[in-house]
């Protein structure tokens, strides 16, 4: 199995864990790690749909954004030589539940080959930076 590509450490309670950089996502404009790996995971951050390129939330509404979430980190598990079945969990986050729809349908087109992981999806009120969706991932990689 592939093992992360580990950049910086600090201490954690049980040992030790490592904040990824990555070029594969986009730059987070809050104060937060992208990736922090532990323990034989990597806890992604919630993603929204940038656009790597202009920084800015695809276009069309959730099914644009999910797309764009599912480009982004398709890029960060080829950067880092991982891949779809690792993922073990997703939570996703709408900020209204009638798009959920389009979200689902991206999520079944980005999970087609791949036994899906565990997910739970959760309404919310607002997002980051206007977005429709979020989504944060876990990856088992050892």
């Amino acid at each position: 199995t592939a093992r992360a590509r580990r950049s910086s450490s600090s201490s954690c309670a049980d040992g030790m864990r490592q904040i990824l950089n990555t070029n594969a996502l986009p730059q987070p404009r809050f104060r937060y790690s992208s990736v922090v790996v532990a323990h034989g995971f990597a806890f992604v951050s919630g993603l929204v749909g940038l656009v790597p390129s202009s920084g800015r939330l695809a276009e069309g509404g959730a099914g644009p954004e999910t797309r764009q979430i599912s480009d982004n980190l398709k890029a960060l598990l080829a950067e880092q030589h991982w891949s779809l079945d690792q993922i073990v969990f997703a939570r996703v986050f709408c900020s209204d539940f009638a798009d959920f729809p389009s979200v689902n349908a991206e999520w079944e087109k980005a999970m087609a080959n791949v036994e899906p992981p565990a997910r739970t999806s959760v309404g919310v009120q607002q997002l980051p930076l206007q977005a429709r969706v979020e989504i944060e991932f876990q990856v088992a990689f050892e």
